[in-house]
């Protein structure tokens, strides 16, 4: 197969704010990939379906959240390349609710959705998606969007990337 012809998916990751804390998902301790991690809420593009679209979608579906566009902000968009069976193209976009009351109960299938104050993210004291490490501060600090490239080895762990800023 030629570099060309691989399979790109495409999916969103809303990072859902409230003040200084962050809404994640800490995905289950079943799951086959990033098991036990912390990850925004989202999903993959639906037929048809825009990233700002899905954004606002996948946010209803997982955390019960009606978010209008105005709250909603590109904060960039990431390719992983290699690892999985299909290359990744992601819409990472940041998203401002009023209270960090979950509508949505958040224990979910796919993990428990918890808040968790900026510091202690920028600290590392939690372990994030790896892609979600090298550009969170981007996410929280930046009001520009950013975007980002990642080689992935068979882990899913990225062994190469660029970001750049628009």
């Amino acid at each position: 197969m030629n570099k060309y012809s691989k399979l790109t998916q495409t999916a969103v990751t809303n990072f859902i704010y409230c003040g200084k804390k962050w809404l994640f998902l800490k995905r289950g301790p079943n799951k086959k990939i990033d098991a036990n991690k912390l990850n925004g809420v989202g999903g993959r593009l639906e037929e048809n379906e825009t990233f700002l679209d899905a954004c606002i979608r996948e946010t209803k579906e997982e955390t019960g959240y009606i978010v209008d566009k105005k709250d909603i902000t590109l904060s960039g968009v990431v390719r992983l390349i290699g690892g999985y069976e299909v290359n990744w193209v992601m819409c990472f976009f940041r998203t401002k609710v009023n209270s960090i009351k979950i509508p949505t109960p958040p224990n979910k299938e796919d993990g428990k959705l918890v808040w968790i104050n900026q510091e202690e993210i920028k600290m590392q004291k939690f372990e994030l998606v790896d892609d979600i490490n090298y550009c969170f501060e981007k996410i929280i600090d930046k009001n520009e969007p950013f975007f980002m490239n990642a080689k992935l080895n068979n882990n899913q762990k990225i062994t190469n990337y660029s970001i750049n800023n628009l």
